[in-house]
């Protein structure tokens, strides 16, 4: 057993930055991103998307299995925090897994997966990358706006191409190498987990309130749906929280080696994904905030800063300049469906969009599509993203007829979670608590609440009913739990002499957040059974 791991311990006792110990060991942790490597690899090996693949047994038995091991450690005395760690991420790989298992990708076969489009032709993610698959890794060398998704900066689609020419290499039928592109986002899913694992250690969150919080991340439907998407949201979104890390990391030791490790994660992030720059608003306020509070150190603070300009600006915005020099296309373009699209509501006013519930949009626990059953397309995007960020665009009883039920279900618990994340955020900024230093807080609450803004903004900007997905906004599921686990601790503290008041606040959390996680299982078992 690492010395570094403890027991699960209910309440965490405050200590000092300098002298805190993780109940996690960072080595384990690396270690950790190693083996999901190997197992996606593995399961490119094992698994043959081209065929029809489905059915409860294979996550049930794996949940069985860990349910095995996780008393055997118990009786024992070795389910440490860190040894329940492992197991958590274990589980969101198998629950991953066996998503991306049942989620048919082949050149006919493209099951909840946006903007792909068929594979063979010349628009969407699917050309995108096979343009590179085909022609050398080389850039198109046309105007990027006249082909649907040729707008986004290349990285995920070089290394989908690239990955795909390594399995054809060695023997894989081109079309099976198409579904195995799975993987890549499978992987990308599973080290998200690992990288929340480290932000929650970073601010201090440990014992039960970590595995509470990082249950809730194995478990969260849009990571999950995000494990079998070949789009590039999954690296755009890892990118973000590798973004988010290194920044904590940095403030509380702010050498270079770390404002570099920013700088990589916002600038390759942007060549995933340009909308990753949001990100770096809410950095270049810390930065400031920083430069203003240590003014013994200016000159050292502003060659950091001039550092990190150098390695991220030219790595963050080559593709939009070029396409800029090349192309005359503007630096922040983003590809807008006409308004002769059947997806229009651009005809609603902001009153209807933001404020009419008349037509009671929960009738319907799915997105109203006209194209997945339903008598019109869903327009207020505050409804929206409570929908897709459970069960994305899609209706999921078309898959199986006894599933809604369970979706009702995690729809109102995820209300719940919705209302105590935004009460332990206001709570988290309020309050002065061991978790954060100020600045921190300010960071991590004004990154949470530009999302939000940006989001509502994109989706006035782009009048659509595909605009308004949660996806757009993925780390905010990830920002709310971690509001909820440093609220939950930090109350216990203040309260400390209440202790009814405390044991309500950290069973209503707790049962919350462990419900939550049960329901997504069944809900995204059942989805494949």
């Amino acid at each position: 057993m690492s010395k570094t791991s403890k027991r699960i311990k209910p309440s965490p006792k405050p200590q000092n930055a300098l002298t805190y110990k993780p109940d996690v060991d960072a080595e384990i942790i690396k270690k950790t991103i190693g083996v999901i490597g190997f197992l996606c690899i593995l399961s490119t090996i094992l698994f043959n998307k081209t065929k029809e693949m489905g059915g409860a047994v294979f996550p049930v038995m794996c949940f069985l299995a860990l349910g095995v091991a996780v008393a055997v450690l118990w009786f024992e005395g070795k389910l440490t925090t860190q040894n329940a760690v492992l197991l958590i991420i274990a589980a969101g790989f198998i629950i991953r897994l066996n998503y991306v298992i049942y989620t048919p990708l082949s050149e006919t076969a493209r099951l909840r997966q946006h903007d792909m489009y068929k594979f063979g032709g010349d628009k969407g993610h699917s050309a995108y990358i096979e343009h590179f698959y085909n022609n050398g890794f080389t850039l198109p060398d046309f105007n990027p706006t006249t082909k649907a998704q040729f707008y986004h900066p290349p990285l995920h689609h070089l290394l989908a191409a690239m990955w795909m020419r390594i399995l054809t290499t060695f023997g894989m039928s081109y079309s099976r190498a198409i579904g195995s592109m799975q993987f890549l986002s499978l992987f990308y899913s599973s080290c998200v987990l690992v990288v929340c694992e480290r932000i929650f250690t970073k601010l201090r969150i440990e014992g039960r309130s970590k595995l509470l919080a990082l249950t809730v991340c194995a478990f969260h439907p849009q990571l999950i749906l995000l494990s079998g998407s070949v789009n590039n949201d999954g690296l755009a979104l890892l990118f973000t929280l590798l973004a988010v890390y290194t920044t904590l990391k940095w403030y509380e030791e702010p050498t270079t080696k770390n404002i570099l490790m920013i700088a990589l994660s916002i600038g390759l992030g942007m060549s995933t994904k340009i909308s990753v720059a949001l990100v770096s608003i809410p950095i270049a306020l810390l930065f400031l905030i920083k430069l203003i509070k240590e003014k013994k150190k200016l000159y050292e603070n502003i060659l950091q800063y001039c550092i990190f300009g150098v390695v991220c600006l030219p790595l963050g915005l080559w593709f939009p300049i070029r396409n800029a020099i090349k192309f005359d296309v503007p630096l922040t373009y983003v590809q807008k469906l006409s308004p002769t699209s059947d997806q229009y509501i651009g005809d609603k006013s902001v009153y209807e969009r933001l404020f009419d519930y008349s037509y009671h949009p929960f009738e319907n626990v799915f997105l109203n599509r006209v194209a997945t059953g339903a008598d019109f397309f869903e327009y207020n995007p505050l409804v929206a993203i409570v929908k897709t960020s459970l069960f994305g665009e899609y209706n999921f009883s078309t898959s199986n007829e006894h599933i809604t039920p369970f979706c009702r279900i995690l729809l109102i618990l995820n209300m719940v979670m919705i209302f105590l994340s935004i009460a332990a955020m206001v709570y988290f900024i309020v309050r002065k608590n061991r978790f954060a230093d100020m600045p921190e807080k300010v960071f991590l609450v004004f990154y949470n609440v530009l999302m939000f803004v940006y989001f509502i903004k994109f989706c006035f900007d782009f009048p659509h009913n595909c605009s308004m997905d949660f996806r757009y906004i993925a780390p905010s599921c990830i920002l709310g739990v971690l509001f909820i686990a440093a609220a939950r601790e930090q109350f216990a503290l203040d309260f400390k002499k209440n202790e009814v008041a405390v044991k309500a606040v950290k069973i209503t959390t707790g049962a919350a957040e462990i419900l939550f996680a049960l329901t997504s299982i069944i809900v995204y078992i059942m989805l494949g059974a």
